[in-house]
């Protein structure tokens, strides 16, 4: 019997979907060389579970883009999604002036694999009961994740101000 498929995904922040940090100064595309550091650190992952997406930039005029996904899993069903792209400008002279805005977001992604009804009640009983608060507790500690991540980017062109998941419910 062929094997299906239940997928539900939220996002991770309450209010909007993602966030944009916009950026003009010196060097707006140093993330490119820290954004790895900055993922694996603040989500404890190897680097199998950090993805270079999509990296751009046009050596005739210094417009750039890239893009990186990575993921924490939680458990043997639910992992957590981040997202990080950025676009922008960058002089090719040496001053190195630009600028960029980096969107954020995030999303906890759950499947759960099932052959028969049976099965596919069971796991919605055993959800409903046990596993909806595992899921509610792994959702809060990638709130806190993702905004450490925030500030850490913005630590990296010294924008920094304190922002936690806390402040975003103010």
């Amino acid at each position: 019997m062929a094997e299906k498929v239940m997928k539900y995904a939220d996002d991770i922040l309450d209010i909007q979907d993602f966030q944009v940090i916009s950026y003009k100064g010196k060097e707006p595309f140093q993330i490119r060389n820290k954004i790895e550091e900055i993922l694996k650190k603040e989500l404890e992952i190897n680097g199998a579970k950090f993805f270079l997406h999509t990296i751009g930039w046009d050596t005739n005029d210094g417009a750039f883009k890239a893009e990186w996904h990575a993921y924490k899993p939680y458990d043997r069903w639910t992992k957590v999604w981040y997202f990080i792209r950025i676009w922008g400008w960058q002089n090719l002279t040496p001053d190195k002036e630009g600028w960029a805005k980096i969107k954020t977001w995030a999303e906890i992604h759950t499947e759960y694999t099932y052959s028969n009804s049976i099965q596919k009640s069971l796991w919605w009983t055993y959800s409903y009961m046990f596993y909806d608060k595992n899921r509610r507790k792994s959702l809060e500690d990638a709130r806190e994740r993702y905004f450490r991540i925030i500030e850490d980017i913005r630590q990296l062109y010294g924008m920094s101000q304190k922002h936690t998941a806390e402040a975003a419910h103010i």
